[in-house]
């Protein structure tokens, strides 16, 4: 006897458009001959409920489809450690809301198919019969959805009168927020799969690195963190959102703020089980400042001085002399256009107005700091050496912070993580003791 684990208070499957070569693929799978006697053959048992083999098959055919994974013999093999899991897990579940006589409504159903339907962007209402013409039974994705429903039912109930934010800890993280200000942040998303055991974090690591290998390969990270990922925000595609370093825990901090925008990291061990990050984008935080509601607009004059092909670095220096010397006397945007005319080329004059991240990395670096009316250093451009001046500068003003929303936001985010604690908890204590016997 075999005991399997994860922790995810909300699991929910993302459904992701098939692509037709892979519908064909699963329509492939699913009409080769089978043995009914072999597919009622017995998985697993829960307590005193079975999981059926056929029931496995229908988890592993869903969970290939939607996120990218190819139906083969192979694949079945590999994921069915955690599809198991899976299974285990929302019986338990299950179990547990018959104990308790809590049931998911048949509007909360309806709700849950309808968010499913906004996701893979289908009619409302066809979600059943797009599950049952592409070769897929419904009933294991009802099946999770219903779970969700449920164990979200049970652990609010339990919890939700004893988790408590307090004003001082509110408090405390305003201050963390107004400090951070200047200091880099990180848009995160997460991959989580939950480990104990040695062998547990084995397998987890294992299978974390497959995922990587899929989504490197094309699949999409969020409906992989939707299929795969045992924590909270997986119903979010694995968004942790924006995140300052000193939010980041000490044990996966390293493994986030070395990475470059849209990389992977390599499957990282902690304390709870395994992690894979994905770095979608990092900027430096204004702290409780709202960010602006446009890029910086900057009007643009140049002197362009023509260079020829064969320019020696000599050649060069002696134009950028010319350039600094020319420039030095055009103290504002009036005089540089006086500059421009009589000594630059055709290339010289009126630029335009752009946004600041429309221009080029080295225009860029010439002009963000550079005042209004001062000519930049001279910089060579490969056809000649061009000064650039700022004749307009338009900041946009921050937008203005609601503080009670950011408190409420604030409240928010500590009281999910502590339901996302007990939520672990209680599943890991109703595991412990239930029997669970693995057959295969």
């Amino acid at each position: 006897m075999r005991k399997y684990s994860h922790d995810d208070p909300a699991q929910r499957l993302f459904l992701k458009p098939l692509c037709a070569p892979f519908l064909l693929l699963v329509m492939a799978v699913i009409s080769m001959p089978s043995n009914a006697q072999q597919n009622l053959r017995i998985a697993a048992t829960v307590n005193d409920e079975m999981i059926s083999v056929l029931d496995l098959q229908n988890r592993l055919t869903l969970v290939a489809a939607f996120s990218g994974f190819d139906n083969s013999p192979e694949t079945q093999q590999r994921l069915t450690p955690q599809v198991i899991q899976s299974l285990i897990d929302e019986r338990i579940r299950m179990q547990e809301a018959k104990q308790l006589d809590i049931t998911a409504a048949a509007n909360e159903i309806e709700a849950e198919k309808a968010d499913v339907e906004q996701q893979i962007r289908i009619k409302p209402g066809q979600l059943i019969a797009s599950l049952e013409a592409n070769g897929i039974n419904p009933t294991t994705l009802l099946d999770q959805l219903e779970a969700k429903i449920v164990w979200t039912k049970i652990i609010r109930g339990k919890f939700s009168s004893t988790v408590q934010v307090s004003d001082e800890e509110i408090d405390e993280v305003i201050e963390e927020i107004k400090n951070s200000k200047g200091q880099p942040e990180y848009l995160v998303s997460e991959i989580y799969l939950p480990a104990e055991t040695p062998q547990e974090v084995k397998d987890a690591t294992e299978l974390a690195s497959r995922l990587i290998q899929q989504v490197q390969g094309g699949a999409s990270f969020s409906a992989v963190a939707r299929n795969f990922s045992q924590s909270t925000s997986a119903q979010n595609g694995g968004n942790l959102g924006w995140n300052q370093e000193n939010q980041l825990s000490a044990d996966v901090r390293s493994y986030i703020i070395s990475l470059e925008p849209d990389q992977l990291s390599i499957p990282a061990q902690t304390a709870d089980g395994v992690y894979i990050f994905q770095l979608r984008d990092k900027r430096i935080s204004r702290g409780l400042e709202g960010p602006p509601q446009e890029p910086t607009k900057v009007t643009l004059h140049q002197l362009h001085l023509a260079a020829n092909p064969q320019s020696t670095a000599t050649d060069i220096e002696t134009i950028q002399t010319q350039a600094r010397k020319l420039s030095a006397t055009a103290t504002d945007c009036k005089a540089f256009d006086e500059v421009t005319k009589q000594f630059g080329s055709p290339l010289s004059g009126e630029l335009g107005t752009f946004d600041i991240d429309q221009i080029s990395q080295k225009m860029k670096d010439l002009v963000i700091n550079l005042p209004v009316g001062q000519p930049s250093p001279p910089q060579f451009t490969g056809d000649g050496v061009i000064v650039l001046m700022v004749c307009d500068r338009q900041v946009p003003v921050a937008e203005p912070v609601d503080i009670e929303t950011v408190r409420n936001n604030i409240r928010n985010q500590l009281t999910s993580e502590r339901l996302l604690l007990a939520s672990r908890r209680h599943l890991r204590d109703l595991r412990r003791a239930a029997f669970v016997d693995i057959r295969l």
